[in-house]
This record gives C-alpha cells, sequence and structure tokens, in this order.
C-alpha cells in the first residue's frame, strides 16, 4: 500500500510539473485568436495535430533525451544546471506577465496563415506548448527513465494527459475566456510561475551536488 502510495504521489508531482512547465491556461486566450477565423471541424482538426506533433516531440525527448546527451558527451547534471536556469528565467516571465505578452504577439503574427498544417506545427506545438520549459523538463524526467510500466505510469502518462488537456483547450477556448477571464489567467499564471522558480533551483541544486 505505501509504494502504490509513492507510485501515485510521484504520478501526481510530475502531473503538476508539466502542467506548470506547459502552462496551457495562459496559452487560452492565444488559442482564441488564432481558433477565431475559423469553423468547428477544422478547430477539431487542429485540436488532434497539435496533440500529435506535442505527443510526439515530448515522447521522444522523454524516451531518448538521457541517450541523447549522452551522446553528446553532455552529463545529465550539467543539463540539470543549466535546464534549471532556463526555467528559472521562464517562471521570471510568467511571474512578470512577459511570457503572455511574447506569446500573444507571436500568434498575432501568423493570423493571416490559413494553413492549419503550418499552424499546427508553428506556432502552436512549437514553441507555444513544446517550448523551453517543457523540453527540459521532459529530458530530466528522462534521467530515471527506465521503461518500466510503472515508469510510464508516473512519468510518461502524466505528459500525455497534460497533452491532451492542452489541445481540448483549443476546442472549448471561447468558452473557458468566458469562465476563466484574462485577470484570473494572468494570477494564476504568477503562481505557476512561482512553482515553477521553485521547481527550478531543485534542479540546480541537485545538479551541483551531482557534479561535487
Amino acid at each position: 500500500i505505501k509504494f502504490s502510495f509513492i507510485m501515485h504521489d510521484i504520478f501526481f508531482q510530475n502531473l503538476l510539473r508539466t502542467f506548470v512547465a506547459i502552462d496551457p491556461l495562459s496559452l487560452i486566450p492565444l488559442f482564441v485568436v488564432i481558433t477565431s477565423n475559423i469553423d468547428s471541424k477544422q478547430t477539431l482538426k487542429l485540436s488532434l495535430m497539435v496533440f500529435l506533433i506535442t505527443s510526439s516531440v515530448l515522447t521522444f525527448f522523454l524516451l531518448f533525451g538521457n541517450v541523447f546527451l549522452a551522446f553528446m558527451g553532455i552529463s545529465i547534471n550539467s543539463f540539470q544546471i543549466v535546464g534549471g536556469i532556463f526555467l528559472l528565467f521562464i517562471s521570471y516571465e510568467m511571474v512578470f506577465e512577459k511570457r503572455m505578452k511574447r506569446k500573444k504577439n507571436l500568434s498575432e503574427a501568423i493570423l493571416d496563415d490559413k494553413n492549419l498544417n503550418n499552424i499546427a506545427v508553428f506556432p502552436i506545438s512549437i514553441p507555444l506548448i513544446v517550448g523551453p520549459s517543457a523540453l527540459t523538463l521532459s529530458v530530466l524526467i528522462s534521467k530515471n527513465f527506465n521503461y518500466t510500466i510503472l515508469d510510464f505510469y508516473t512519468q510518461f502518462l502524466p505528459m500525455i494527459l497534460i497533452l491532451m488537456l492542452t489541445s481540448i483547450m483549443i476546442i472549448f477556448s471561447t468558452y473557458l475566456l468566458k469562465v476563466l477571464n484574462e485577470t484570473i489567467i494572468k494570477i494564476l499564471q504568477k503562481i505557476f510561475g512561482i512553482i515553477l522558480g521553485a521547481l527550478s533551483v531543485e534542479f540546480i541544486i541537485n545538479g551541483i551536488k551531482g557534479v561535487v
């Protein structure tokens, strides 16, 4: 029973970490802007394409991120330090609302692009959803990934669920924006930014301990 509780605890930890790293709530206003000129069928298609693209990219880095670092001659400890600094910078942007402004400018730049394939890849999947924070987190998770059923449950499934949730948000973005107005979204983003900042410091400390 204790072992089962620990597994569920790790699952929910990674679920929260992935949610904070991707920060799907801040993307809701951007989804509204992007889907405003397409019909419901196209929006559904866009949502499915985004899920397939984002899950493929992050799955690769989660399963093979550690192997990729070893191939490049980079230790996981060094990546934890650099990745932690990266996440710390992103958490700063979240707290001071710089990240949302940058994403909004990026989404507005492609409003004239009617090609769903192009929009699904850029900028929605990359870098709005699969940005530096999500990539960094997936590689760091890969450090302890041993391809067991438990690892797939505690580390792989949380990521897939958050990506699925983010893709579903594309479909219901207009409704969600009415329920969660931009003020509430900004408040939640600041809270998530503080959590991400604490997580990034933890990564940096663990990386330094590993090197020392």
